[in-house]
């Protein structure tokens, strides 16, 4: 986890589809919902990830945007 204004959550791939990949959260140390996830499963689309190498992880952060 990291400051107290973020969630840190890693993404591990699970398959593709014809244009995308989906991803499953990691579970973590703390549970962000009575499901223990915060977003749950993740489609990325193919082009973006090939423009950081195509992992295999992804981690996203969520923080509030300061306007």
């Amino acid at each position: 986890m990291g400051d107290d204004n973020e969630i840190k959550l890693v993404f591990k791939k699970r398959r593709e589809t014809k244009r995308t990949f989906l991803f499953d959260e990691e579970l973590g140390e703390q549970a962000w919902s009575d499901r223990d996830i915060a977003i749950g499963p993740l489609y990325v689309q193919k082009q973006a990830l090939e423009t950081i190498g195509n992992p295999e992880k992804i981690e996203v952060i969520i923080r509030p945007v300061k306007e």
